[in-house]
């Protein structure tokens, strides 16, 4: 099916956009969806060019714009899915494209989410205590229903909690969002294309020793008192830690290619 998704979509312009806005309208109801949505905006920009991949994301914008508009009756939706998805993807595939190295890729989506970040700072004052404004009513409609099992005290410390971490999983979000499409649509790329090539590349990501001093750096960080007055060196962990985890499942996809080849 996913084979079929990339075929369709390698028929023209019209036929990418159109499948990269029916998955994007599909993810409202199933937000993983997405990922594939931006998969296809980067494999048309992988195999076709910037220019053409730049003509295929404003078509899709057109597209799903008409169609949420029929659906939802909110345009707004096709900007912020523009901004936040389709666009960054667009231009970490750009890096992807020029560079030829999957590792400096990902350092760019990284680099997205750390601008997410970056911004959150700059435009808020405290953005964990705007963040605990915002989900004070979602926990509030939590805490009575019956199944809470949380005093007021508990209720609150946690909503402190999660407020402090939500800039930092916003960011690895977005983040995850790019590195997802990325590797979907350089995936479709060499199963149309090159097969075999992508398996190569992705057990072959190495993200560095200094990398991983700073992010474990971070860590111990967000360990001690400090983490208080650290705050955006802090959110950004999150990010790093989605580079890492990426990192660790190349590793063992490595290791079992290896025994693979062994055996055989």
């Amino acid at each position: 099916m996913l084979r079929g998704i990339a075929d369709f979509a390698m028929k023209g312009r019209w036929q990418a956009a159109l499948a990269a806005a029916l998955l994007s309208v599909a993810a409202m109801l199933l937000p993983p969806l997405n990922y594939l949505a931006s998969g296809v905006i980067v494999l048309a920009t992988l195999r076709v060019g910037p220019q053409e991949g730049l003509r295929v994301m404003a078509a899709t914008l057109v597209v799903f714009a008409a169609v949420a508009g029929l659906l939802f009756g909110q345009l707004w939706i096709a900007l912020a899915l523009l901004l936040t998805s389709w666009l960054p993807a667009y231009l970490v595939t750009l890096v992807l494209g020029y560079s030829r190295s999957l590792e400096r890729a990902l350092l760019a989506a990284a680099g997205v989410g750390i601008l997410v970040v970056l911004i959150s700072h700059i435009f808020l004052p405290n953005p964990a205590l705007w963040w605990q404004e915002m989900l004070t009513p979602f926990v509030q409609l939590l805490s009575e229903q019956s199944g809470w099992q949380m005093n007021a005290t508990e209720t609150q410390n946690f909503l402190v909690q999660m407020a402090s971490m939500m800039t930092g999983l916003i960011a690895a979000a977005v983040s995850v969002n790019i590195i997802l499409g990325i590797l979907i649509g350089r995936a479709w790329q060499a199963s149309l294309y090159n097969e075999g090539a992508f398996g190569s590349e992705f057990t072959q990501i190495t993200l560095g020793k200094t990398l991983a001093t700073v992010t474990a750096v971070l860590m111990g960080l967000s360990l001690t008192g400090m983490a208080g007055s650290l705050t955006l060196l802090v959110d950004c962990l999150p990010v790093l830690l989605v580079l890492f985890a990426l990192q660790g499942i190349a590793v063992a996809h490595a290791i079992v290619r290896l025994k693979q080849k062994s055996v055989a």
